[in-house]
């Protein structure tokens, strides 16, 4: 159960994780150059933009990709070239400067975090789990190791009344 619980954490954790650092190598590292747009998708989500792809000119002029798609999506329709940066020459996406670096390396990590918990937690060698319990919990614990003192305390003022009344009423045949 719980490794199953890992696994929806590990497994949007490394895609994200992924796609983070394939957009921080483009951007930071990558070659920049400009896609020439040549198809335009309207799309639709939390927020509107298009999904656009064509082809790929590095400015030093090393090398053409034939079809690249402009990652992420654009807010307008581009009408002139876009300036954008590809990992290498076999790239099949191109990057435009956002926060998708952070936010989906941020969360890939957080993700995976998540499931490292989860993980560590099922296997932790507990030595003295009692130390995590509040101070009348292990109180309670200690009562119950060592015996307590019989039965639980309610109904003395029962037992109480009953003597009282033996006492005060004489036995018959006494």
């Amino acid at each position: 159960m719980l490794g199953a619980l890992a696994t929806v954490f590990v497994v949007p954790g490394l895609l994200l994780l992924g796609q983070g650092v394939t957009a921080a190598l483009a951007e930071y590292a990558g070659t920049p150059g400009t896609v020439q747009v040549t198809a335009c998708v309207p799309f639709e989500g939390k927020s509107r933009g298009w999904t656009c792809s064509g082809e790929f000119v590095a400015d030093e002029g090393e090398f053409r990709i034939s079809r690249v798609t402009i990652e992420p999506f654009v807010e307008q329709r581009p009408t002139a070239p876009v300036e954008a940066r590809v990992v290498g020459p076999a790239s099949d996406e191109a990057w435009i400067p956002s926060l998708v670096p952070l936010t989906a390396g941020g969360g890939g990590l957080a993700f995976l975090g998540l499931a490292a918990w989860i993980v560590l937690g099922v296997f932790r060698n507990d030595d003295a789990p009692e130390q995590r319990l509040s101070k009348r919990a292990r109180r309670r614990l200690d009562r119950r190791r060592e015996g307590g003192a019989g039965p639980p305390q309610v109904g003395n003022r029962a037992r109480k009344r009953r003597r009282r009344r033996r006492v005060a009423r004489p036995r018959p045949g006494a």
